[in-house]
């Protein structure tokens, strides 16, 4: 029988290397979605207080745009899809908080990705949701990642045990 698969990397892991294109520096897929849950500690070696400032400088930095999408979350009168887009380590990402009664969950949408990178992509969306749920009265759910590429390179593959170095000799 199978490992169950209980968070995130594990899922992404695993699919990379059992769908994954091979190239001549590592491995790859296009067009990959995962499912996060918001409250959820994954036990990640990521420092959240690093996480928890990342999203305050990214509020801060675009405050108008933030201050917009805070207000349209809180009254929730109009929309139930409250998109903003911006740049993150030099890549356009695009989040949809979504609101369905007193639950708030987020689609973000990420052109290309490392599996080195996912672990603090996650934690950083967690903190992200749950402020704009704090702000807006909403419980915060679940995180949906929709990632244009995602990439691990050869060496990776293998400390992971995905994958055997094999010698060949001439």
């Amino acid at each position: 029988m199978a490992q169950k698969i209980t968070d995130p990397l594990s899922f992404l892991t695993n699919l990379l290397t059992n769908k994954g294109k091979s190239d001549l520096y590592g491995i790859y897929l296009t067009g990959v979605n995962v499912l996060a849950e918001c409250q959820v500690d994954y036990g990640y070696d990521v420092s959240q207080s690093l996480a928890s400032s990342e999203v305050f400088q990214l509020l801060s930095r675009e405050s108008v745009e933030w201050n917009e999408v805070l207000v349209a979350t809180r009254m929730g009168i109009h929309e139930t899809v409250n998109p903003i887009s911006f740049l993150r380590q030099r890549e356009p990402i695009t989040v949809y908080f979504l609101t369905e009664g007193i639950e708030m969950s987020a689609m973000v949408f990420i052109p290309t990705l490392t599996v080195n990178e996912f672990v603090t992509e996650v934690t950083f969306y967690q903190h992200l949701l749950r402020e704009v749920a704090l702000f807006a009265g909403k419980t915060p759910t679940s995180i949906r990642l929709t990632i244009g590429a995602v990439s691990m390179e050869w060496d990776e593959v293998v400390e992971r045990g995905c994958a055997r170095e094999v010698d060949i000799g001439f």
